[in-house]
């Protein structure tokens, strides 16, 4: 039994070339805000010593969590084309 494999390369049209750039620009923004996004919660809501206050609490409101559901719920919004709810 002998397999083969073939090798496809694609010649897009260049109206095509548009639609992926806008898809891989509109990734990249949605990976940069969504990258943001943790790295702004996680300085929210880190203590700077390592046990909490029984006196205190955090100064300002702490964001809702940020995780894997929630952005990507943002990116089915986001692919189709409707604005997203921001507080």
């Amino acid at each position: 039994m002998m397999l083969l494999t073939y090798c496809y390369r694609i010649k897009p049209s260049d109206e095509q070339i548009a639609i992926m750039e806008r898809w891989l620009e509109l990734l990249r923004r949605h990976w940069n805000y969504a990258l943001g996004q943790r790295l702004d919660w996680l300085n929210r809501t880190r203590c700077s010593i390592d046990r909490c206050s029984i006196v205190r609490e955090a100064i300002g409101e702490v964001p809702e969590p940020v995780n894997y559901y929630t952005q990507q719920s943002a990116l089915k919004v986001l692919k189709t084309g409707r604005k997203l709810n921001r507080k």
